[in-house]
């Protein structure tokens, strides 16, 4: 047995720990940036506030950054980076979902590297495990999580689309593992129906691809079947009752350590096909894409690893059709009967596509993944699209 694991993120869990802010952050600095989006909802405001008397009990300084929006992009970054400088902060805290994680992450990247260029830091930080530390550092990441889904809470990427390309990127550097992750089960009561069920499914991808990546160690792996089958287990309960703390704890413990196992045996094809199609409709939320991508993944991997796949089905074995023969048939029926469960099943079938994005997407899909080459990732976009 051999392997390599690395998460060196300090995690405070649990209901409440919003108010350990100040305390937890204390030795890392004397000011921060809180990078945030606008609120529209009166009980995250008061979440907020707590927080923020945290800090200022501890003595901490803070300005804030509230102009995230969904799939951040280089121009919100770059106004955030000039916030952190003219402020001088000395850490940056990101609050709320994976938008303001990730957007939190990169201005801590770039407020340190000043002659750091963007187009610079898709070339050469685009592998999630290169050893390229030494290379670049980043100020400290604190970062407190509002949603269960994204993970970034701790990982090491942040996705961003360029705003003069409107591709998403994805950056990687272990300094943008957050050095604290706060996660408080009582922040995500405020998360509406459809984006419970948006980064539930989000959270539930990270713990697939892990578990079916090459990568996956047999640490790894025991983690992501057990977030796998917490996930499917909790969120269709919790969404006939979203104010179960119960199963808001299971989501948010599952969020964190699928991301985890991410961060270690990386993401598959749902990924950046999804991130591809986010690129041409940032309107679209991450989860929605991944749904949309996820039944044809299902019915291409079966044929790649099959005992995986087996494996899965039967944490999956209330969504099995009956009917199904073939192991990719049947994987892919699985998916759509557990997406129909979460009301995901239809979430792109709206769109029109026109061809020439369609055709855009497939020049992108030009890479090789360790289960999936270039060749098999354009045919489960064009297997996605006869979905539309």
């Amino acid at each position: 047995m051999e392997f390599y694991f690395y998460s060196p993120a300090k995690i405070y869990f649990g209901q409440g720990a919003r108010k350990k802010a100040g305390k937890a952050v204390a030795s890392i600095g004397k000011k921060c940036l809180i990078v945030r989006t606008p609120f529209k909802d009166r009980r995250r405001e008061n979440y907020f506030e707590e927080i923020t008397a945290s800090l200022r009990e501890n003595n901490i300084q803070y300005a804030i950054f509230d102009q995230v929006k969904p799939n951040p992009t280089t121009d919100i970054v770059n106004s955030g980076v000039e916030m952190a400088r003219k402020e001088k902060v000395d850490f940056i805290i990101g609050y709320g979902g994976g938008s303001s994680l990730d957007t939190a992450k990169a201005i801590a990247l770039f407020t340190k590297n000043r002659a750091l260029s963007w187009e610079e830091c898709f070339q050469r930080l685009s592998d999630p495990f290169a050893d390229n530390a030494e290379a670049t550092a980043a100020l400290p990441v604190i970062a407190i999580t509002t949603t269960s889904g994204t993970g970034s809470q701790v990982t090491q990427a942040a996705v961003i689309t360029d705003s003069e390309s409107k591709g998403k990127m994805t950056i990687f550097h272990p300094d943008l593992i957050p050095d604290i992750g706060l996660i408080d089960p009582e922040l995500i009561l405020t998360v509406p129906k459809r984006a419970t069920a948006i980064t539930g499914f989000d959270a539930l991808s990270h713990a697939m691809e892990s578990y079916l990546n090459p990568r996956a160690s047999v640490l790894t792996k025991s983690l992501s079947l057990q977030a796998i089958e917490m996930i499917v287990d909790a969120l269709p309960e919790l969404l006939n009752d979203l104010q179960n703390m119960e199963l808001r704890e299971k989501l948010a413990y599952a969020d964190t350590i699928a991301g985890i196992c991410l961060s270690n045996a990386g993401a598959e094809a749902p990924h950046p096909v999804g991130e591809m199609i986010n690129g041409y409709y940032p309107e679209l939320a991450h989860g929605e894409t991944l749904a949309f991508v996820y039944p044809a993944y299902f019915d291409y991997v079966s044929g790649i690893v099959p005992e995986k796949m087996s494996e899965l089905l039967t944490i999956f074995k209330n969504y099995v059709p009956e009917e199904s023969e073939r192991l990719g048939e049947k994987a892919a029926g699985t998916l759509n009967n557990f997406l129909k469960a979460i009301d995901l099943n239809v979430c792109l079938h709206t769109l029109e596509m026109p061809e020439s994005v369609a055709e855009a997407i497939r020049e992108k899909l030009v890479f090789n993944l360790p289960l999936t080459s270039a060749e098999n990732l354009q045919k489960i976009f064009n297997e996605s699209l006869q979905q539309i």
